[in-house]
């Protein structure tokens, strides 16, 4: 289950273990809750994904296009070495932005 929090002003919403297509809604549910809530600035905090299918990765295009609608970005935090291997083989590492860990993606919105 999803998981919010903040980091400065920003909305982090951690995810578990995997993001696929048995539990994309359940992600885009809150990612979703999140940016309507306000400000369309967030960061997907992956520590604890272990996989991602490519269901999981079009709901993470979608919410980034639309924060990006909305004058905001997403960015993606703490990828592991599988999930950072599939964002870097499909290119989405570029389009999303990847940081090492939650404080670096907050300190990119500052930039």
């Amino acid at each position: 289950m999803p998981k919010k929090y903040q980091q400065g002003c920003v909305d982090v919403i951690a995810l578990d273990d995997r993001l696929t297509s048995e539990n994309v809604e359940e992600a885009r549910g809150a990612l979703t809750e999140s940016l309507r809530a306000g400000v369309p600035q967030m960061i997907v905090d992956l520590r604890m994904v272990r996989f991602v299918d490519s269901a999981g990765l079009e709901c993470l295009c979608e919410v980034h296009a639309a924060c990006r609608q909305r004058g905001g970005e997403l960015r993606l935090a703490s990828p592991g070495r599988l999930v950072r291997d599939v964002l870097r083989i499909t290119g989405l590492d570029e389009l999303l932005g990847v940081s090492e860990d939650v404080i670096a993606a907050a300190g990119e919105f500052a930039q």
